[in-house]
């Protein structure tokens, strides 16, 4: 509904009503109709002051309600918090950016720590960013080391929120498959949770802001259940007080592999975050066993478990970049613990592979280990040189079937695929060359290729129509 106008009479009405006692005393019907006669009698410029009054009372009323959008919300708000989120993603991949490259300035790239971070939940509030967590785990990485220790524990928060048992019970039902509150396992004092957090993060990244990645579209609620727990500690330490700062694991994976390939004097122009995140996200180490905690190993729910999550990330960093820097994998540290090579190598002299032409195989290369096996067993085998060198002795020499020399205005000159004979006419004498056969010469056909003959409708005859006039 639109707000009512302020208009010069009604403040006319007010001002005389806290002037005099008399109207003070009146109600604002008996005060209208005692100042109405008093209106008309005034003069517009006895008025102006308070039509323009009224004016002036419009506009701070205007400036005073606040636009909404479609959906209710008010435009200023929805402007400030935008503009907050832009400005918290230019934080985060400046801060990236700056931890990557002083690691490079330093020659240190390989040893560079990080700390991946994953939460799993029980429920979210319908009307707000609060998500009750479940279960948490933190990894401590580097290049050249991978994985150097990971904390990973489950969490009872106790109770749940009011109305949210039916959602919380068919996301935990389709994901980690967690107990519900109260029979859930783990911690149960949050602020001791959260100090022990904060002081593993400290002991991974020393004096340097505490910060933990994980994938962007987990952020929120990663930061959401960091508040959770630390709005339970109440004891204002200095641990309590500590902030974690979230930030995107994919940018990371980004920056760092350009990096790295930079620091092996490798192209990386066409290194896209499109492509980092689609080697990211297609989970080649998702169904690895014996990289979850026992409960969801026994469940056979590893793939939502924190503890593999970080572990994968890491798995995954490894494969994507230690072999740009030559960093030799470990199992369990940069690869899965199980893992059998699918690769064998075999020595050879490769410093005459220069001279060898595409025509050689892996078995005719000089020092190739292969190749000496094969001539221990038989001796009678000949290499592929030998016979790379007598087709270079060969005496064949390809022929030109492109060409021809005919007249093809004439019938007799198009050289004939048949045997048959031109009407009226025979074989020259003495097996002589005709014009046509030396014509057909550049064609390479054999010497008794014919010409082409000319049928007419007469050279022809149905035996149905033979029959009709013979009768």
């Amino acid at each position: 509904m639109a707000p009512k106008k302020h208009s010069g009479f009604m403040m006319f009405v007010t001002e005389w009503r806290n002037r005099n006692a008399e109207g003070r005393r009146m109600t604002i019907p008996q005060a209208v109709a005692h100042c109405g006669g008093i209106w008309e009698k005034m003069t517009p410029q006895q008025r102006g002051p308070y039509n323009s009054g009224a004016k002036n009372a419009d506009v701070m009323e205007r400036a005073k309600r606040e636009r909404l959008n479609c959906h209710g919300q008010g435009i200023a708000q929805v402007d400030q918090a935008q503009q907050e989120t832009a400005e918290g993603v230019m934080h985060m991949k400046r801060t990236t950016e700056r931890i990557v490259r002083e690691a490079k300035k330093a020659h240190d790239l390989e040893n560079a720590k990080f700390v991946f971070a994953a939460f799993n939940f029980f429920t979210k509030a319908l009307t707000s960013d609060v998500y009750v967590p479940a279960e948490f785990a933190a990894c401590e990485y580097s290049l050249k080391e991978g994985i150097r220790s990971i904390y990973s524990t489950m969490i009872d928060p106790g109770q749940i929120i009011f109305g949210q048992s039916s959602h919380a019970q068919h996301h935990s039902a389709t994901t980690h498959g967690l107990p519900l509150p109260p029979n859930a396992l783990g911690e149960r004092n949050m602020a001791k949770l959260h100090r022990n957090i904060v002081d593993y993060l400290k002991k991974c990244q020393g004096d340097k802001p505490l910060i933990v990645f994980t994938p962007v579209d987990d952020i929120s609620m990663v930061k959401s259940c960091f508040r959770y727990l630390a709005c339970e500690d109440e004891d204002g330490t200095e641990i309590g007080r500590q902030k974690i700062e979230v930030f995107d694991i994919l940018y990371l994976m980004f920056i760092l592999k350009k990096e790295v390939m930079d620091v092996a004097d490798l192209h990386h122009g066409n290194v896209t975050q499109y492509v980092t995140d689609s080697f990211f996200n297609r989970e080649f180490f998702e169904f690895t066993p014996e990289i979850a905690c026992q409960y969801h190993e026994e469940n056979d729910r590893s793939k939502y478990c924190t503890q593999s999550m970080v572990t994968r990330w890491a798995y995954t960093f490894s494969d994507f970049m230690c072999g740009d820097l030559a960093i030799t994998v470990h199992p369990g540290k940069h690869i899965p613990p199980n893992t059998n090579p699918n690769h064998r190598i075999i020595e050879s002299d490769a410093s005459s592979l220069a001279q060898e032409s595409s025509f050689d195989s892996f078995y005719s290369l000089p020092g190739s280990r292969v190749k000496k096996e094969n001539q221990s067993q038989d001796s009678t085998n000949f290499s592929v040189s030998s016979s790379r060198a007598s087709i270079a002795s060969s005496s064949y020499v390809p022929t030109d079937h492109t060409a021809f020399t005919a007249d093809l205005n004439e019938a007799e000159a198009f050289p004939s695929l048949g045997r048959r004979n031109p009407s009226g006419r025979r074989p020259p004498a003495n097996n002589a060359p005709t014009q046509l056969e030396r014509n057909a010469g550049a064609w390479d056909l054999p010497t008794n290729s014919r010409p082409l003959k000319k049928f007419t409708d007469s050279d022809f005859s149905i035996t149905g129509a033979v029959k009709k006039n013979k009768k």
